[in-house]
């Protein structure tokens, strides 16, 4: 595989995370500074879109029979199985604790749980409305 199709991946991935945090969150979701919010999601963006650049991608294209047998990416597949891991680790919030970009991360993550939070509180009301309850 070309580097450059996967550091394509793994940017566009980034990008993604970034855009959303811009139109994604109302301003009532973000608590910290909203710098901090943009910089935690091009940070998880930069790490999930790495795992899936690098592993995932190279993952399917073998399993799909279309990478070179004789490349690297086709003999690594012990690599697999701790980079799903890593990714569960990464959604779970493993990387909350990191020295550096602790700070980030969980004003990204404090902005994405605030905003679910919200949604969730909307749809109650309106499944409330349809069964005819009292709001709460």
């Amino acid at each position: 595989m070309m580097l450059w199709i996967e550091g394509a991946v793994a940017l566009t991935i980034t990008a993604a995370f970034v855009i959303s945090s811009f139109f994604m969150f109302k301003p009532a979701h973000v608590e910290h500074h909203p710098l901090r919010v943009r910089i935690g999601a091009a940070i998880q963006g930069l790490v999930i879109g790495l795992l899936i650049a690098f592993v995932i991608l190279p993952l399917r294209l073998s399993v799909m029979g279309m990478a070179d047998h004789h490349s690297p990416s086709a003999s690594s597949s012990l690599s697999y199985l701790p980079a799903f891991l890593l990714l569960i680790l990464i959604r779970r919030g493993a990387l909350l604790r990191a020295p550096v970009i602790k700070t980030y991360l969980r004003a990204y993550r404090r902005a994405s749980l605030l905003r679910t939070l919200d949604e969730t509180q909307k749809q109650l009301t309106r499944l409330d409305q349809i069964e005819g309850r009292s709001p709460a």
